[in-house]
């Protein structure tokens, strides 16, 4: 989906409604950590002040992704505001504008970027989330095993003489 800004061209000051419903199919494709589930919606505003094009709205939408701990698919509420520059103009200045070589934005590549870029570092289905065991694997939020957590690195094992003693 692209936003078309050639009619913008002859204009210097413009200003348009955007509401569209993208389709879970059309966002991220190559990604299989990130999945949508449903629609994405876009609602926002697109206006062009002389030589400088502006995009505003809220992104909102369902989210499916894996939780860095357990790796269990989990749902995340996607609400974000997306605040951004283009110009057509190569001789601006200003390094949060961004070049826009065409007369389109791609609209999906725009909010797959922002949308990524919103997501926490740690993903984490939730906050008591226990993960899994480092030498089974077993989830240990669905069930605890056996193995032994007293295992030292035997690299590593004069060091924990200094700091327990019997």
């Amino acid at each position: 989906m692209y936003i078309d800004v050639k009619e913008l061209n002859n204009k210097t000051n413009f200003n348009r409604a955007i509401d569209v419903n993208i389709e879970s199919e059309d966002f991220f494709v190559a990604n299989s950590e990130v999945k949508v589930i449903g629609t994405i919606n876009f609602s926002g505003r697109v206006k062009k002040l002389e030589n400088i094009i502006y995009l505003d709205g809220q992104v909102t939408g369902k989210l499916s992704l894996l939780c860095s701990r357990c790796l269990e698919r989990f749902q995340y509420l996607l609400n974000i505001e997306i605040s951004e520059k283009f110009t057509q103009i190569p001789s601006e200045e200003d390094e949060y504008i961004t070049f826009l070589d065409r007369d389109k934005i791609n609209l999906i590549e725009l909010l797959e970027s922002n949308i990524l870029m919103s997501l926490p570092i740690k993903k984490l289905c939730n906050e008591d989330c226990k993960g899994l065991c480092q030498q089974c694997g077993c989830d240990l939020n669905k069930k605890t095993c056996d193995c032994s957590t007293g295992i030292v690195d035997p690299r590593l094992a004069k060091l924990k003489e200094l700091f327990f003693t019997d």
